[in-house]
């Protein structure tokens, strides 16, 4: 086996030092502050996440906006905290399906299907959630005076404060079906099983969503900083969310009741879970502390 000779040895040894060097002096940019705040605003696919038994649902669009404060134990790894408010959207359509409720006829003394023939039923949803993130958060330097790359990941802690659906224009028709005949009883014509069956339609109304009290969840991030100056900083960033507890609290009631009453899709047995779901874009501004209380107090402000 051939061994190298030392003059090569020795320049692989420098080419090695000086990389190093160079990424060394890259990555060691001593930080001017320790303790950052921050404030952003941005908005994308910001979904209410479920799957109803008798009908389709679409995603919808929200608006998140946070203010942040941030600690470096390290030149680029920071622990991360807030407080931001957001909001979460979606729709179901009710159209050519049916839901069918268990029921007694207490008058011919007989057990039936009370059924809700749907069509054109659609129901939009919104809540406005208040987030606490828990993340880690790193930063590196791609440029010495004026660029940052970052990241960063952890949870959110979420609690809804205002949560309500929309019942949009529709009609339905309800039935009942009776195994003792063998077929269902449309209307008043059919006499004695007569139980206000029939077509109906329905105007708009509007309805609060009972929701669990808090949720859970993973939430990343990821983005570019420009520094204007000593105290500002420039953010753009695409993030990413999903709760990881379920927001729909367990109810026996159907959609719609035998007493002709509506109770929206997330107060029935429609669906088992829902969840949160974000992915967006953002943009903000970030403050460095120990800049931003010097310029108060009358202290001169460097450009960089």
């Amino acid at each position: 086996m051939n061994l190298p000779h030392r003059g090569g040895v020795l320049k692989v040894i420098l080419t090695a030092a000086v990389l190093v060097a160079v990424f060394t002096t890259a990555s060691a940019q001593r930080r001017n502050s320790m303790q950052y705040i921050s404030a952003d605003f941005g908005g994308g696919l910001q979904s209410i996440q479920y799957k109803p038994i008798d009908g389709s649902r679409k995603g919808g669009a929200g608006m998140t906006f946070n203010v942040g404060y941030r600690y470096f134990f390290t030149d680029n790894w920071a622990v991360c905290s807030g407080l931001g408010i957001s909001t979460y959207s979606a729709k179901t359509k009710y159209n050519d399906t049916y839901e069918s409720t268990p029921s007694y006829d207490s008058v011919n003394q007989l057990n039936y299907e009370f059924r809700t023939y749907f069509d054109g039923f659609l129901e939009k949803q919104k809540t406005a959630v208040l987030e606490i993130p828990i993340q880690a958060y790193y930063e590196y330097p791609i440029s010495q005076r004026r660029f940052e790359v970052f990241g960063k990941a952890g949870f959110k802690l979420g609690f809804p404060v205002s949560s309500k659906y929309k019942l949009m224009k529709g009609s339905y028709e309800t039935r009942g079906y009776y195994p003792y005949l063998g077929h269902e009883i449309y209307s008043s014509s059919e006499g004695e099983y007569v139980h206000g069956f029939g077509i109906y339609e329905t105007d708009s109304q509007k309805g609060k969503m009972k929701l669990n009290p808090v949720n859970f969840s993973l939430a990343i991030e990821g983005g570019a900083n420009y520094r204007f100056n000593r105290m500002i900083r420039f953010t753009a960033a695409l993030y990413f969310s999903y709760c990881l507890t379920n927001l729909h609290k367990e109810s026996v009631q159907p959609l719609h009741t035998e007493e002709y009453k509506y109770n929206g899709t997330m107060q029935s047995n429609q669906i088992d879970r829902a969840s949160l779901l974000s992915l967006g874009l953002k943009a903000g501004v970030v403050f460095d502390v120990k800049e931003l209380f010097s310029s108060k107090s009358g202290g001169g402000r460097r450009k960089f």
